[in-house]
């Protein structure tokens, strides 16, 4: 199976070779913790969200979301209402970038409103722009907060 290993920059999130000890557009040092794997056409919620600019708090609380098409909210949660999720992204550079857009959009309201997660998730293109993507889904939060 085909993998690329790069080291992306923890500043500015650019893409460098995986041997590189500096990135190439902002000189900040890498090292092996900034090693990411690529597997082309998929992805993890391991990648980094650069254009959100979370506080360590926040990028911690991403690593515990749940993200899932199932019709049931995770035992010892509720429900927090609809929730829905756009891309502004021009799909002529391609769909990863809408789609990561989407997932960005996605991460900055489930931390904006103190979500756990979001169930019943359905992804379909925008109506009115078949190139973009639209998020729907039931966002839920643990059964103890308010």
């Amino acid at each position: 199976m085909k993998q690329n290993i790069y080291r992306i920059c923890s500043k500015c999130g650019h893409q460098n070779t995986a041997d590189a000890n500096f990135c190439l557009q902002c000189g900040t040092t890498l090292t092996t913790d900034d090693d990411y794997i690529f597997t082309p056409y998929a992805a993890d919620k391991s990648f980094p969200l650069f254009d959100l600019e979370l506080t360590p708090e926040e990028l911690a609380e991403t690593k515990d979301f749940m993200i899932t098409k199932s019709d049931t909210i995770p035992t010892g949660y509720r429900s927090a209402g609809l929730v829905f999720a756009e891309s502004s992204v021009s799909a002529q550079s391609g769909m990863k970038p809408v789609w990561e857009d989407l997932m960005k959009r996605l991460y900055g309201l489930m931390l904006a409103k103190h979500y756990a997660g979001v169930a019943r998730v359905s992804v379909e293109p925008q109506p009115a722009q078949p190139g973009q993507l639209f998020l729907t889904g039931e966002a839920f939060v643990p059964n103890n907060q308010l």
